[in-house]
């Protein structure tokens, strides 16, 4: 099948500090614009706007972040089940049209329960990723200009839908994560872009290859995207040095003040597992799970360590297994993007996007 031509993410933060500062940041809309500029300096092509049960409301982040840049294109978390599948597809719809075509909607149905329960969602999984298939075929019937666009399904009944504003392609790039059977089983069949936390090599290839396998079966062909920190310095020994010192400066500000991240009750246990099983120094010397495991899985942080050259190689054997968007970010939000972006960006552009 086509190889698909690597894609470099990375994630907007409302914060001028990261997890690992000493002391949180107040909320800063400038630096959203700020940081979204600095993405699109150093030659990114996209940014995830996250979401979680506490944070700012992410389709209105990301309208400020197009508004601020010229051509960085979006991954929008939203969470199916809180407004109408029909209102859902006109605010991305209207967000296409408002950043000259660069929307894309990344689903998220929540692993823990405890955080769709802050909003007072008390569905399982297994029924919020049923009414996230729903949900976005829904959005791409409205995306389509179905006229009239009536439905009646398991979770959403409506009559004589539609939208006056329509994406410039006619659609938007769906993005779409989870790892249980109907997250796969859903997502190889509606996934423009199917989404994967940080893991080993091995992790991440096994993971491509079952999604793979189910989605040549509805003859489809996702990108694949995985998320991962990167710890860079000059030299791999520098590098370790800082990573020494962002776990230090981790377990202190722990020490202070206490348990750093979100509590993720069950899905946080599930995360320092994962971290434990990747945690392979032969297989992947340059894989760090110490903030994982420091935090007891409450910050996903798993992280390459290394000088450019090194994490250019470490990032070359994720290409290999499958990996077309690398969703990368440092702990100095401003000069760790650039670094990435003009150091590490162009030479892995460069060999990965060579013949498979």
């Amino acid at each position: 099948m086509e190889r698909h031509p690597l894609e470099l993410v990375g994630l907007i933060s409302p914060y001028r500090t990261s997890e690992t500062s000493e002391t949180p940041g107040p909320y800063d809309p400038a630096f959203v614009a700020d940081i979204a500029r600095a993405y699109e300096a150093a030659g990114y092509d996209r940014v995830l706007v996250g979401q979680n049960a506490k944070s700012a409301d992410s389709l209105v982040t990301a309208t400020w972040v197009a508004a601020a840049t010229t051509r960085l294109k979006l991954m929008v978390a939203h969470r199916p089940g809180f407004i109408a599948p029909t209102m859902a597809a006109r605010g991305f719809a209207t967000l296409d049209q408002f950043s000259g075509g660069r929307a894309g909607v990344h689903v998220i149905t929540a692993f823990s329960d405890i955080e769709t329960r802050c909003d007072g969602d008390y569905q399982t999984k297994d029924e919020r990723y049923r009414r996230s298939n729903e949900y976005v075929r829904i959005m791409r019937r409205v995306w389509a200009g179905e006229s009239p666009c009536d439905h009646e399904g398991d979770w959403y009944r409506f009559e004589n839908a539609g939208s006056e504003v329509r994406p410039l392609a006619g659609s938007i790039p769906v993005f779409w994560a989870g790892t249980s059977d109907l997250a796969l089983q859903f997502g190889a069949e509606l996934a423009d872009v199917y989404a994967f936390g940080p893991g080993s090599v091995d992790q991440i290839a096994a993971q491509v290859v079952t999604v793979k396998a189910e989605a040549e079966t509805h003859g489809r062909n996702p990108r694949f995207s995985m998320s991962m920190r990167l710890v860079v310095a000059d030299s791999d020994e520098a590098a370790w040095a800082r990573a020494d010192a962002l776990l230090q400066g981790v377990i202190a500000r722990q020490a202070r003040h206490g348990a750093l991240g979100r509590d993720l009750g069950k899905a946080a246990e599930i995360v320092t597992a994962n971290a434990a099983q990747a945690d392979d120094a032969a297989a992947d010397p340059c894989l760090w799970t110490g903030l994982t495991k420091a935090t007891q899985g409450r910050l996903q942080v798993m992280c390459l360590v290394g000088s450019p050259e090194t994490l250019v190689q470490a990032l070359l054997r994720y290409r290999a297994a499958g990996i077309d968007n690398f969703l990368v970010t440092g702990f100095d939000w401003l000069a760790d993007t650039h670094r990435i972006g003009t150091e590490i960006g162009p030479e892995l552009r460069r060999l990965g996007n060579g013949p498979a």
